[in-house]
């Protein structure tokens, strides 16, 4: 893909999306402005429907703004056909959710593996790509189970494995904590943190205030816009 534009991963330029035309069109998101450089780790807090998954769907190259510009490594997401923006969603975006969309018939490993192989690499290498990836999350002598024979934190730290195989640098995550209890969600979010701190990038959406603690910044979207810095601080504090 291209190269990094002013050391940001991840880049909204004025992006907006509206759903509907006319009377019945619905604001989701924006304009909202706003770098994520290499390496960072960014939470998004907001009540719900302010945004926020509208805004993961854009960055991951899901859904298109009606305005403005999104750019994933300086390429404009909007300038890539349908099967480069498929590629880019193989290679450089990794997705984590709380329903994890693992698929039960294939092992942990299979998993992680199957968007490498998706993209035309040897099973055999793939395979090996993918054991170091379950060996970083601490899920290595696990990989020949079955998501059905796993915890929520360990089906969590498969999807996490799955999300940074490969080149990917950049890891989306829609409330990946939700559906765990306190200290597996705690190390959950060490995990998170420990990859952007080895250079990967994440964007985080998440109400925990104690989870978005683990970020380097807070975004706080309300009705589709960014609010002040002192705004989102506040919020967070309250929903401590």
């Amino acid at each position: 893909m291209g190269v990094e534009s002013n050391g940001a991963a991840l880049a909204f330029e004025a992006a907006s999306r509206v759903y509907g035309t006319g009377e019945r069109s619905v604001h989701a998101l924006g304009p909202v402005s706003f770098d994520v450089a290499a390496g960072e780790l960014i939470a998004i807090m907001g009540p719900s429907g302010s945004g926020k998954s509208t805004l993961l769907a854009l960055a991951g190259a899901l859904d298109r703004p009606t305005e403005g510009r999104v750019l994933v490594r300086g390429q404009d997401l909007a300038s890539l056909s349908a099967r480069d923006l498929a590629k880019l969603r193989r290679r450089e975006i990794g997705f984590v959710f709380q329903d994890l969309n693992l698929l039960p018939g294939l092992t942990a490993i299979e998993n992680v593996a199957l968007p490498l192989e998706l993209d035309g690499i040897r099973i055999s290498d793939a395979r090996a790509e993918s054991m170091a990836a379950l060996e970083r999350v601490q899920m290595g002598t696990l990989a020949n189970r079955f998501p059905d024979d796993l915890s929520g934190g360990e089906r969590q730290r498969v999807a996490i494995a799955r999300a940074h195989v490969g080149p990917r640098a950049l890891m989306l995550a829609d409330e990946p904590t939700g559906a765990l209890d306190s200290v597996t969600g705690e190390l959950v979010m060490r995990l998170l943190r420990e990859q952007c701190d080895a250079g990967k990038t994440a964007v985080l959406v998440t109400h925990d205030a104690s989870h978005a603690a683990w970020a380097d910044r807070v975004l706080f979207l309300r009705d589709g816009l960014l609010s002040d810095k002192m705004a989102g601080a506040e919020a967070a504090m309250e929903q401590a």
